[in-house]
């Protein structure tokens, strides 16, 4: 997969995720509520292989946010990446033994801080508490919609999709 150096300026603004087979699809929820939370957009992406540091690497570079997450479905590591870091750098890595809950939504969360420029949150820190404190609530946005690229949708499905993503952004921006 061959990734934008600097992503053209009709890409969407979103934290671009770049994920292998088997796509963990909870952690990629987790991930997501983390990013919903801090109202910041993100696009999910499946690719056959590569490395999870690669992957995050050319989802920020790719991205118009500067900010990219490789997740490896396979080895259940997450890597969190900017695109001014070096490649081999990445700002956060998860390993198998952390790709859980709680690392999960804060590596969504930090990814979406990095992107507003506020204070990231470590591991000895408590994240803000989230709204509801069970993680099965689904995500205001589905993974589908998230997951399909746009020319398979229909103009209605985008249309509902971008009023639920705005007014979801909107109330947020209440609290």
């Amino acid at each position: 997969m061959a990734a934008e150096r600097f992503p053209s300026n009709d890409a969407k603004p979103v934290v671009r995720i770049f994920t292998t087979e088997p796509v963990p699809e909870q952690a990629v929820r987790y991930i997501l509520w983390g990013l919903e939370e801090e109202g910041v957009p993100a696009e999910l992406q499946t690719v056959p292989i590569g490395a999870t540091e690669i992957l995050a690497k050319q989802a920020a570079d790719s991205s118009r946010l500067n900010v990219g997450i490789g997740i490896n479905g396979t080895a259940l590591m997450a890597v969190l990446h900017h695109r001014d870091l070096p490649g081999e750098k990445p700002l956060f890595f998860l390993t198998a033994e952390e790709f859980q809950a709680a690392p999960l939504r804060r590596l969504g969360a930090n990814a979406a801080r990095l992107v507003k420029a506020e204070p990231l949150v470590f591991k000895d820190e408590p994240l803000p508490p989230p709204e509801t404190e069970s993680f099965s609530r689904p995500l205001s946005v589905p993974i589908e919609a998230i997951t399909q690229p746009p020319e398979h949708q229909g103009q209605d499905q985008l249309e509902e999709l971008i009023i639920r993503v705005v007014t979801e952004i909107l109330n947020h921006m209440e609290k």
